[in-house]
């Protein structure tokens, strides 16, 4: 038999960083990457994260450095490099990939709902996490 709801262990935190992370997913599914398939967004989604930490620290990475930082296979990594790069998201230089010039210049409502969400999730965490601290207290003062 399932657990209850109310006996999971740090129930909220969970359930606010989930439907944290359902919400930034819709946000970049369709409008960067252009799809609606959830299983090829995740793979894009990876691939594009260990892209933009390293063209944002100013370095290039080939598809075998991606595929090893986020154990893909390479042949997979490839494909989806040279999609991205049809997208124009992704430049190559050689066999190094990079997040591209006009994706890192564009600075967008995206990028500002981004921030929103991330600032509203920790909002949303620092609530609960008081919430609880307050309850501790609470019962603690009971007991006593």
């Amino acid at each position: 038999m399932p657990m209850r709801p109310e006996d999971i262990p740090r129930r909220q935190e969970r359930l606010v960083l989930a439907d944290a992370t359902q919400k930034f997913e819709r946000l970049l599914v369709k409008r960067i990457f252009a799809t609606n398939d959830v299983a090829s967004f995740a793979e894009l989604a990876y691939i594009a994260r260990v892209l933009w930490s390293a063209t944002l620290r100013g370095q290039t990475l080939t598809a075998q450095q991606v595929a090893f930082t986020i154990g893909m296979p390479r042949t997979t990594v490839l494909r989806k490099l040279r999609y991205l790069s049809k997208l124009g998201y992704v430049t190559q230089d050689g066999s190094a990939y990079a997040i591209s010039d006009a994706a890192l210049r564009s600075i967008s409502p995206l990028l500002d709902r981004a921030i929103a969400l991330i600032l509203e999730t920790a909002d949303a965490l620092r609530t609960v996490h008081n919430e609880q601290q307050i309850s501790l207290v609470q019962n603690g003062q009971q007991k006593g």
